[in-house]
């Protein structure tokens, strides 16, 4: 079952002379639960692909749908709610509140909607990303490898639909991008999330079920890996 189909999506920057095309009449569907990677130099339009899937901005046409729902038949103030519950975002620079502690980060897309948190997932949470006693640090008491997963507890705290993540390992060191990768992938095992992850690493590349390449704002190839 496709979770995820996108359908001639086109973002172009500026208008006249100084138009820039992004993404050029895209079109691909994800199904849930799958991990597919997106590759391409820079410049070839994979970080502006993963801010239209997560309604971060607004294409210039084409459409975004998410279990069936067309993304951007809502409103600014509906997307920043589907942003905080249908998608978890996951940057390759943490963007973490310095004055909030572990638990209030991993907590902000919950408390933002006046919802109450679920304390056995926060709990768990917290056992799976190895931040155990360290419910109260600030972000400038973490090392690179710690901030990291906090934002992957915020990512992950509301169970959203699909998991973006854009190069998240890239500020990181071998061993810390290996538990990254490996606590994403172990979130689109056995919790069944869709994932999709921008990378410039052939390993986490191959380690997914579809490559999908980007040049020049168009899909080059799409490979499934097994």
């Amino acid at each position: 079952m496709d979770i995820l189909q996108i359908e001639h999506l086109t973002k172009t920057y500026g208008s006249g002379d100084t138009a820039v095309t992004a993404l050029s009449d895209v079109s691909l569907t994800v199904a849930a639960g799958e991990f597919v990677a997106i590759i391409g130099s820079s410049g070839s339009g994979k970080s502006t692909l993963l801010h239209l899937i997560g309604g971060v901005d607004r294409p210039t046409s084409g459409t975004v749908r998410l279990n069936g729902e067309d993304v951007f038949r809502r409103s600014d103030e509906e997307l920043a709610v589907f942003r905080r519950r249908e998608v978890g975002l996951v940057y390759q620079f943490y963007n973490l509140v310095p004055v909030l502690d572990v638990v209030e980060n991993m907590c902000l897309p919950v408390l933002m909607d006046g919802r109450p948190v679920n304390e056995a997932r926060l709990t768990d949470m917290l056992r799976v990303l190895g931040l155990e006693g360290r419910e109260h640090h600030l972000p400038n008491q973490l090392s690179g490898g710690q901030q990291q997963r906090v934002a992957i507890g915020r990512a992950l705290m509301n169970a959203p639909a699909v998991v973006l993540a854009d190069e998240p390992t890239g500020n990181l060191d071998s061993r810390n991008s290996a538990e990254i990768m490996g606590l994403l992938r172990r979130s689109n095992r056995e919790l069944g999330q869709t994932l999709i992850v921008i990378t410039h690493d052939e390993d986490v590349a191959l380690s997914a079920d579809r490559v999908v390449a980007l040049e020049d704002g168009r899909v080059a190839s799409d490979t499934r890996t097994r």
